[in-house]
């Protein structure tokens, strides 16, 4: 295995996104689909691999960060952390999951970056690079349909 940190840090990440799925059965499909990303850099890391799954574990965390953010989620997310850490209780649909999640999607892309630079001598903007991102925008792209479909059918009267 190329490198152990990578691919504990991307189970712990896809066990943490698994578990808020089951601690918010409201959104299980979602987190399921978030947590996809974390099998694939896992499954490669696991079997060998070490240019793509390195790049999809730098890309892969920043899409959703920035998709996160763009949603509305990244900073309540944090803030339900926050609040678990200081003992204060959470509304029922929040898990202190998602922060630490979030926390080790962090770990894992500079792991990712510290193993890429160590192990892989391709050029860090290249075809590589160019794959991980689209790879990474489709799921990210997945990702933002499904939570504004969930929304926007929660909100339609039935």
């Amino acid at each position: 295995m190329p490198d152990r940190g990578v691919f504990l840090t991307a189970f712990l990440t896809l066990v943490l996104v698994v578990a808020s799925a089951f601690a918010i059965p409201q959104l299980f499909i979602h987190e399921l689909l978030t947590s996809t990303i974390f099998v694939v850099i896992a499954v490669m890391v696991f079997f060998g691999e070490d240019k793509f799954p390195y790049m999809l574990g730098m890309v892969a965390p920043i899409l959703w960060f920035i998709s996160s953010l763009l949603t509305g989620s990244f900073m309540g997310e944090i803030a339900t952390l926050l609040r678990f850490l200081s003992g204060k209780p959470s509304g029922p649909l929040e898990t202190p999951l998602h922060g630490f999640a979030i926390l080790t999607g962090l770990v894992l892309l500079i792991l990712c970056a510290h193993a890429w630079r160590k192990q892989v001598t391709e050029k860090f903007l290249g075809k590589t690079f160019a794959t991980a991102t689209v790879v990474g925008l489709i799921w990210v792209g997945i990702l933002t349909f499904w939570q504004f479909h969930q929304f926007s059918s929660a909100v339609r009267p039935h």
